[in-house]
């Protein structure tokens, strides 16, 4: 029962006239310098490439999917590292003026592939902090600093654009009087 009211309080929240908005899905792609500390000890550190797409629930409240992918080598100990993840998150905004200040908590999985050394995925929680800075209605400069897992973990700290968009309204003339 308890359950039932909370969802039907979130709800009314999300839908009442103070903060109920358009939906906003955006797209974020940046590059990063990535630190790779899994559990044996083995640093690895690299660039890499992420990506988000996103949903702005509210001003408050939105859902993103992080990708990434390793693309150089910086120092290793190996050679050809790779390394990839997903992250679904849930994210908590602050937004003020021309700024967003954000934070992110989900579930991340990671693929690691060392050939010749050692091969470390896992699936862990994820959390981050980041901060956009719009230089238009709709596009913004993206800083951002993410850990994906606790005991290995993948750190990134990246610098990137966002843009915010609508997906197209169809209209159907029978429907609109």
């Amino acid at each position: 029962m308890r359950i039932g009211r909370a969802i039907a309080l979130l709800s009314l929240l999300l839908t009442s006239t103070g903060w109920a908005e358009a939906p906003r899905q955006y797209f974020g792609i940046s590059g990063s310098d990535a630190l790779f500390v899994p559990e044996n000890g083995q640093k690895e550190d690299l660039g890499n490439i992420n990506a988000k797409l996103g949903y702005q629930v509210n001003s408050f409240v939105g859902v993103e999917l992080h990708l990434g992918q390793s693309v150089s080598t910086s120092s290793s100990n190996v050679d050809n590292p790779s390394l990839g993840y997903v992250a679904p998150m849930l994210r908590l905004t602050l937004p003020y003026d021309q700024l967003n200040l954000y934070s992110l908590f989900g579930l991340a999985s990671v693929r690691g592939d060392f050939p010749g050394n050692y091969d470390d995925s896992y699936s862990d929680f994820s959390m981050g902090i980041g901060l956009e800075l719009y230089g238009s209605k709709r596009t913004a400069l993206s800083l951002e600093y993410m850990r994906y897992g606790v005991d290995d973990s993948y750190k990134t700290f990246g610098l990137g654009v966002v843009h915010y968009f609508e997906w197209p309204r169809v209209r159907n003339p029978r429907f609109e009087r």
